[in-house]
């Protein structure tokens, strides 16, 4: 990881008439701020964020960064295309969001602004992280009259490769330092995929069907909470699940333990990550928060993770739902949040 891509980083707002606005950090092309208004109350900040500006070099956990070249695990941190095996640079056994100096610790450059768009592009070379291929990725952030914020992912390629761009933003619709585990969820999913120890798809697709990854009915996250064996190793949710990747369908509501925000998520990606924020509170990595000053606890957040399915490469069963980059097909994924 590089340092000096955390100097002196460059913050821009966007905003629209009815108060929401959205600040967004050059260094990772993440979101700092994301303030919605609600209604008969005060606006919220629903991401977390933190109260010293050098601990987002620090914090390892990709608060609201964007995440590539691949979101989420690559087993044994390789992948073979067209007989040619890439080993990835993950620092460990398997590969995480990127590997060791993902996009979320890389300088986006600005390349257009307005009161409610920002264009951000980032080059990766070839062989960068071990990936093949130049690819050049620009995401757009949009700000919406109807309280949506809108990420818009074009990635594109001199060779064949595997791409999946997302955003790791940590959601708490209380608007305040707390726990989200009395968010209540509900998931148009009828499967998710079920992982070893190691957070690896098995391979199977696994119905949700009256289960702990059920949600088809709204509930809090809290009431299933670590009552499956697939959330040991995980220490809660972690988990994929399947989706029918429709631009005009929210996949997810997540509501506020008052009942007075909602959020809807949109996405063409085939699945997403349910992350509840297990691994915030670990060993040294205490992320101070910015609006108490007190250290954030696990399951302070629930993350949404628009994605192929993770491990793709080596999942050659679902491999018309999980396309490869190439020069003639690039990467385009949009993912829409909208607050109510």
């Amino acid at each position: 990881m590089n340092e000096n891509y955390s100097q002196n980083p460059k913050l821009e707002t966007i905003k629209n008439a009815n108060g929401m606005s959205v600040t967004i950090m050059d260094w990772g092309a993440t979101i700092i701020s994301l303030n919605v208004p609600v209604k008969g109350d005060s606006n919220r900040e629903v991401v977390l964020g933190l109260k010293d500006p050098k601990d987002w070099y620090t914090q390892a956990c990709f608060f609201n960064a964007t995440i590539g070249r691949f979101a989420n695990r690559i087993a044994n941190s390789q992948f073979t295309i067209d007989k040619t095996t890439y080993v990835l640079n993950s620092g460990s056994t398997h590969c995480l969001h990127g590997g060791v100096d993902g996009f979320d610790k890389r300088r986006f450059k600005l390349v257009d602004k307005s009161d409610n768009s920002l264009t951000y592009t980032l080059h990766s070379p070839d062989k960068d992280m071990g990936f093949p291929g130049n690819f050049d990725l620009t995401v757009v952030y949009t700000v919406t009259e109807d309280n949506e914020l809108v990420i818009s992912y074009v990635g594109k390629c001199d060779q064949k490769t595997y791409a999946c761009i997302t955003n790791h933003a940590y959601f708490n619709l209380n608007g305040k330092n707390s726990s989200v585990l009395n968010h209540s969820v509900q998931i148009d999913s009828d499967y998710y995929l079920p992982l070893d120890k190691d957070s690896i798809p098995t391979g199977e697709k696994r119905k949700v069907d009256g289960g702990a990854f059920d949600f088809r009915q709204e509930k809090t996250l809290a009431r299933d909470f670590r009552r499956d064996p697939q959330m040991e190793a995980a220490l809660g949710y972690d988990h994929p699940f399947l989706i029918k990747g429709d631009l005009n369908k929210a996949f997810i509501k997540v509501t506020s333990d008052d009942k007075k925000l909602s959020m809807e998520v949109y996405t063409d990606y085939p699945a997403f990550q349910m992350y509840t924020g297990n691994y915030v509170h670990q060993g040294d990595n205490n992320i101070i928060a910015r609006d108490d000053g007190l250290e954030y606890q696990d399951q302070c957040a629930v993350c949404i993770e628009p994605e192929f399915y993770p491990d793709c490469p080596h999942l050659e069963q679902f491999k018309d739902v999980n396309p490869m980059v190439t020069p003639e097909h690039p990467l385009e994924k949009t993912i829409r949040y909208k607050f109510y």
